[in-house]
């Protein structure tokens, strides 16, 4: 079965959840489980559910799922974390040049598939500043959301009346 068709069949199971299936996917998404949490947050926002209340669960459960693999990071060794999480040697060394040049600020972006989640634990494993990671992890995912939010906020009505002429 094509991953994609996975991902969106996903999407829809838990957009029939509404709120509560939201928040789980979103957690879910962000440990490692391709579920596709940006698409199930489209399809709140097109069955009509208040965008700003879906910004505000989505970033949450996506926090709180990097707030666990961050903790599985800064609890595991090197050993555990690629045999748990098939990461290379390589990989992490690379991000520990990452993470002593650039510090909390991957935190940023730890919400970028594969790139974000072996950054995740690495910064965890090399433990950075615990309050100024999960500030930047959170704005970060926020900013995911947002972006989420505005393009639908300004285009959903285009996208609405082209599918409508046919």
């Amino acid at each position: 079965m094509d991953d994609s068709l996975i991902i969106l069949t996903a999407a829809q199971t838990w957009a029939n959840y509404g709120y509560l299936g939201l928040f789980a996917g979103s957690f879910l998404s962000a440990l490692f489980i391709p579920l596709g949490a940006d698409v199930l947050f489209v399809a709140l926002l097109a069955h009509g559910f208040n965008p700003w209340l879906c910004l505000l669960i989505a970033t949450n459960g996506s926090w709180l799922g990097g707030l666990m693999i961050y903790a599985i990071g800064y609890a595991g060794n090197a050993q555990r974390i690629r045999k748990l999480f098939r990461i290379k040697e390589t990989q992490l060394i690379k991000q520990k040049a990452k993470i002593e040049k650039y510090g909390s600020l991957l935190a940023l972006f730890v919400w970028i598939p594969i790139i974000g989640d072996i950054s995740n634990v690495a910064l965890g494993f090399y433990r950075t500043n615990k309050t100024k990671t999960f500030i930047l992890m959170f704005l970060g995912r926020m900013c995911r959301f947002l972006l989420w939010t505005i393009l639908y906020l300004i285009y959903a009505n285009r996208f609405v009346k082209f599918i409508d002429k046919f």
